[in-house]
């Protein structure tokens, strides 16, 4: 994620940084929010998340040839992420990322960290959630996950479900999704990806306070709390996404 993007999101987040000229939607692309993805967390890769690069890194990472430290960016035939490494910002400061500490998302202003893949073809990223750091949203681009250290629970078919080390979720284009870390004591891991969609600069994240009347019901269906940081007024992973009242 770019600096200039970096506010639209994951990884890594707030709705201003979109770039202009959004693009056409795509076929795939829903027309109308979905209250949640249908499809609940499983241990086969859902067939549309099975794209190439992706598929490159999975391997590196789940056969233990690379680990979250030493997976390279922008490799696999991909290009444009940023190759920095880990990174977090300070909320007083959100548009210069600084490296992510050595305690991790746990030790961050924001509760999170991410890692840039790719760019281009796919966007592809790792993330860290500390505990209790996640809020709700969707974006036009269906996105997929794969779990790999810790443990959270995700929103899926209506109901909050475990989400684990080795699980995928597929989450459809527009569909509301919230995945918060379950444990105290560690962050919660796993690898995002775009299957369908390349170039970060597009995507646009809806968080509750985005969102009209209608959207706002939605959200409310949800069962999230504000993270530590949104109740302390410090903004987080949502930034100053608040729960809907």
């Amino acid at each position: 994620m770019k600096k200039v993007t970096v506010l639209a999101a994951l990884v890594m987040v707030s709705t201003t940084a979109c770039a202009a000229g959004k693009p056409a939607d795509k076929p795939w692309h829903n027309e109308k929010p979905l209250p949640y993805t249908p499809y609940a967390p499983t241990k086969l890769m859902p067939q549309v998340c099975k794209q190439e690069q992706a598929l490159a890194y999975l391997e590196e990472l789940r056969s233990g040839e690379k680990d979250i430290y030493t997976v390279k960016s922008n490799d696999h035939g991909g290009k444009g992420a940023n190759d920095s490494g880990w990174l977090t910002w300070r909320i007083a400061d959100p548009e210069n990322l600084i490296p992510c500490p050595e305690g991790g998302a746990a030790a961050t202003e924001v509760g999170m960290c991410w890692k840039e893949l790719n760019d281009e073809p796919t966007v592809i990223g790792l993330v860290r959630v500390a505990p209790g750091t996640a809020i709700p949203h969707y974006h036009r681009e269906m996105e997929c996950y794969y779990g790999l250290t810790g443990e959270g629970l995700t929103w899926s078919q209506g109901r909050m479900q475990a989400f684990q080390p080795g699980d995928f979720i597929e989450i459809p284009s527009k569909a509301m999704h919230y995945t918060p870390n379950t444990y105290d004591d560690q962050d919660l891991i796993y690898m995002y990806w775009f299957p369908q969609d390349g170039k970060f600069s597009t995507f646009k994240y809806q968080w509750p306070q985005d969102v009209g009347p209608g959207e706002t019901l939605m959200f409310d269906f949800i069962p999230y709390v504000d993270s530590h940081a949104v109740r302390e007024g410090k903004g987080g992973y949502g930034f100053d996404a608040k729960r809907p009242q």
